[in-house]
């Protein structure tokens, strides 16, 4: 379960639960979902959309910005803790995990198997240091690379090169 809080300038915090299937909209404007009171805050500021798996955080061209962890964005992925700012007001992203009865079962249903993570082979890793490394500088590098156009090759030397 994803939430959003705010603490308002009267320094009283606000939590709001998202939900993946539908945009959150946040601004000074009475008719977003999230409403900041705050004049530093445009009133279409800012947007969070669930997009490929993540909530993402879309600035919406506010006057003053939108800032994930200090840094000014026009789009961000949210993860879990993010510190937020939108003109005055603060806020932060929480990502928690299921409590245990929205959790999926630890038994197989009819029909289903579940792998034991604790049998299933590790796949080997490659031992680094028995590579033959070398710094790109070092690589020989093709200068002598020409190229021409199709109409400007020979026919036969093309030929040839298909064999």
């Amino acid at each position: 379960m994803a939430k959003i809080f705010f603490v308002g300038l009267d320094g009283a915090e606000k939590s709001y639960r998202l939900q993946t299937h539908r945009p959150f909209t946040l601004g000074r404007d009475p008719g977003n979902d999230i409403i900041l009171r705050d004049p530093k805050v445009s009133r279409h500021h800012a947007e969070v959309v669930f997009e490929r798996g993540f909530f993402v955080l879309h600035d919406l061209a506010s006057a003053n910005g939108t800032y994930v962890n200090g840094k000014r964005i026009r789009v961000a992925p949210l993860t879990h803790g993010a510190r937020l700012r939108m003109g005055n007001t603060y806020g932060r992203f929480s990502e928690e995990l299921p409590t245990e009865s929205e959790a999926a079962p630890l038994t197989p249903g009819a029909g289903e198997v579940f792998a034991d993570p604790f049998e299933q082979a590790v796949p080997p890793t490659e031992d680094l240091g028995a590579l033959d490394l070398m710094p790109t500088s070092q690589i020989d590098r093709v200068s002598d690379l020409h190229t021409l156009p199709h109409d400007k090759l020979d026919p036969a030397e093309l030929k040839k090169k298909a064999e």
